[in-house]
C-alpha cells in the first residue's frame, strides 16, 4: 500500500491567495477537502490512509467541530474518521513505505504500542493476518503483566524479610510464644475439620455401598413414626369387646 501525500492537493493555494481570485482560500480548501474525502471513500480499501491525512489537515486548519462536520459531509462515521486520523498520526511516511505489504488494519492493530515497528516487522516477515498479529500482541502483553506482578511480589518478600529480621534479632519471647499458640490452635482447627470430612466421606461411602439397606432403614423409621402418630389399631377392637361383655353380664 503506497503512502499518498495530501499536501499535493493544495499546491496552488498560495497562488490562489496571491492572485486574489474570486474563490477565497478558506472555502477552496474546505471544498477540496470534502471532494478528496469522498473520492477516498470510493477506493478499494476505503482510502483510510488518505482520510486520516485529510482529518489531520482539517484539525490543523479549522476550528473545533470541523472534524465532525468533515466526517458527515464525506459520509463517514465520526468515530472512524478519528481512528483513521490517530493511525495516520502514529506513523511517518518512511514507515508506511517500509511496510507497504501490510494493510492499514495491521498498522492500526499496533499503533498504540511502544514497540510497534518490531511487531510490524514480525507481521511482514511471517505474513501474519491482522487477527494473528492481534493475538500475538495480546499474548505478549499478558506475559509481560505476569512478569511485572512477579517482580512486585519478589520485591514485597524482600522488603518483608528486611523488616522481620531485626525483630527476630531481638529474640522477643512473647512474640514467639504467641506465634506458637496461634500455630497450635490453627492445627487443632484443621484436625477437627479433617475429622468431620472423614466422617462425611465414611457415611457417604457406606450408603453408596449398600443403598438397599439404607432404604429399608428409612422405611422402618417412617413406619414407626406413623404407628406412633396413629396409635395401636387393636386398642379400639379390644375396647369394643370389653363393652359388649359388660352389657351381657348386666343383663
Amino acid at each position: 500500500m503506497r503512502a499518498i501525500p495530501i499536501d499535493s492537493f493544495f499546491e496552488d493555494l498560495d497562488e490562489q491567495r496571491r492572485s486574489g481570485s474570486g474563490v477565497t482560500a478558506g472555502s477552496f480548501d474546505w471544498a477540496r477537502l470534502i471532494t478528496e474525502g469522498r473520492n477516498a471513500r470510493a477506493t478499494a480499501d476505503g482510502g483510510r490512509w488518505k482520510i486520516g491525512h485529510l482529518a489531520l489537515l482539517v484539525e490543523k486548519r479549522y476550528a473545533s467541530g470541523a472534524l465532525q462536520r468533515f466526517a458527515e459531509e464525506i459520509g463517514e462515521s465520526y468515530a472512524s474518521v478519528r481512528r483513521y486520523r490517530w493511525v495516520a498520526k502514529s506513523y511517518d511516511p518512511d514507515t508506511r513505505t517500509r511496510f507497504s505489504a501490510l494493510s492499514f488494519s495491521h498498522f492500526q492493530a499496533v499503533a498504540g504500542l511502544p514497540d510497534k515497528l518490531v511487531w510490524l516487522a514480525r507481521a511482514e516477515r511471517g505474513s501474519w493476518s491482522v487477527d494473528r498479529l492481534t493475538r500475538e500482541t495480546r499474548t505478549s502483553e499478558e506475559n509481560h503483566s505476569r512478569e511485572v506482578a512477579l517482580d512486585r511480589l519478589r520485591t514485597s518478600i524482600v522488603a518483608m524479610r528486611r523488616t522481620i529480621a531485626p525483630a527476630s534479632l531481638l529474640d522477643d519471647v512473647a512474640l514467639a510464644d504467641a506465634g506458637r499458640t496461634w500455630l497450635a490452635e490453627t492445627l487443632d482447627e484443621l484436625s477437627e475439620e479433617i475429622g468431620r470430612l472423614r466422617e462425611r466421606v465414611h457415611r457417604a461411602t457406606r450408603n453408596a455401598s449398600n443403598p438397599r439397606s439404607e432404604r429399608v432403614a428409612r422405611l422402618r423409621k417412617t413406619s414407626k413414626r406413623r404407628s406412633r402418630n396413629a396409635g395401636d389399631p387393636t386398642d379400639g377392637s379390644r375396647s369394643r369387646q370389653t363393652a359388649l361383655k359388660a352389657r351381657a353380664v348386666g343383663r
